[in-house]
């Protein structure tokens, strides 16, 4: 087993205790506190006096092992931005942040894994074929935002909202918790945008096996994108598109297109790339159409921050997220206003306070 000191710091932060407090309480010095947050082991009756200062039993500050419990983040880049160093420090910071959450949440959920090797592309048919009977999706059309939450949360994966730093350039990202498996949402995008990569990030969950050590495979992303173009582009919708389309000039072919994305609300490149995959003759540039098709849409954080009512964020929360809500829920007794606030990245837009009460209500109706 090995002390974890750091735990000290981070539960003081969370409950609003200073370190000089602590040590007041226990009879020490704030350097031997130091010292322990550094790597020293306190002694017996220390380390129990600082399990009730800080609300914890004594195996939170021991972890079994050496291993890391976060998996390095995986990405699917925006556009053409590249994974490096930087942009994965910057997201497994900002997973750090939900470390406890996870760890205190003792059972994750038992999800299905992949296993298969192979990147064949009837594999990955047959793949996405199984996710969208998961969730009951209709061949006839296409897979929205909300059929995307629906499939994170069939397969038991936790959705996590927040506003990415500038280094993490991607609408999603995948890492593994205390074996939670976690998709990180970014607020600021559009919807149309998202669709794709939450089912990108959702295959990713499923074939956990297949996360390379540096959380980088140009082939097993390829693989990837290709079960998540399929989940949300079914082959019977693809072929009616193409068949009213395919005829056209060109700019009506791009009207009429446009005219199936606004209705089931995706992206004109991914129906596009989707026609082209099954039609290798097909050929439309549709850059401008799609950026401007995209703009009456609005971007996520947009949809679950638009009401001032805590409820109705809440409920938002609850149905993009449900084992996000639970967990808050059920460990709310003890936590702060700024770590609340830190988990559901609401410091700029919401009273805090508003939502702790609404959330107290919650449990206490449950």
């Amino acid at each position: 087993m090995r002390w974890e000191g750091l735990t000290i710091k981070n539960l003081a932060k969370e409950q609003n205790i200073s370190l000089q407090k602590i040590a007041n309480h226990i009879g020490v010095s704030r350097q031997t506190v130091n010292d322990w947050i550094k790597g020293q082991i306190p002694k017996g009756n220390h380390l129990i006096t600082l399990c009730k200062i800080l609300q914890a039993k004594p195996g939170d500050f021991f972890s079994m092992n050496d291993q890391n419990h976060i998996t390095v983040p995986v990405h699917r880049t925006r556009k053409t931005a590249k994974v490096n160093e930087d942009m994965q420090q910057s997201a497994l910071e900002l997973a750090k942040e939900y470390e406890l959450l996870f760890r205190n949440e003792t059972e994750p959920h038992i999800i299905p894994v992949i296993w298969i090797k192979d990147r064949k592309d009837t594999t990955a048919l047959k793949i996405a074929n199984d996710l969208r009977r998961l969730i009951n999706g209709n061949d006839n059309i296409p897979i929205d935002y909300d059929g995307a939450f629906k499939l994170l949360n069939a397969l038991g994966i936790t959705a996590v909202f927040r506003f990415f730093p500038e280094k993490v350039k991607a609408y999603a990202f995948y890492t593994k918790i205390w074996n939670h498996r976690v998709v990180f949402v970014n607020n600021s995008t559009n919807i149309i945008d998202l669709i794709f990569p939450l089912l990108h990030e959702s295959i990713h969950a499923i074939r956990d096996g297949e996360v390379t050590e540096n959380g980088f495979d140009k082939e097993e992303e390829d693989f990837c994108d290709q079960v998540a173009s399929y989940i949300q582009f079914p082959t019977a919708y693809v072929e009616m598109v193409y068949t009213a389309i395919s005829d056209l000039i060109v700019v009506l072919q791009i009207k009429k297109a446009k005219d199936f994305c606004t209705k089931y609300s995706h992206s004109l490149y991914g129906i596009v790339t989707r026609i082209k995959s099954i039609h290798p003759g097909f050929d439309l540039n549709v850059g401008g159409a799609d950026t401007n098709l995209k703009k009456p849409f609005p971007s996520i954080g947009e949809i679950i921050l638009s009401s001032n009512d805590p409820g109705d964020y809440i409920d938002k929360i609850s149905a993009l997220s449900p084992n996000l809500s639970k967990m808050i829920i059920k460990q709310l007794d003890g936590m702060s206003y700024r770590k609340l606030g830190e988990l559901l990245g609401l410091s700029n837009f919401l009273d805090v306070k508003a939502v702790h009460e609404e959330l107290l209500k919650f449990k206490k109706a449950a």
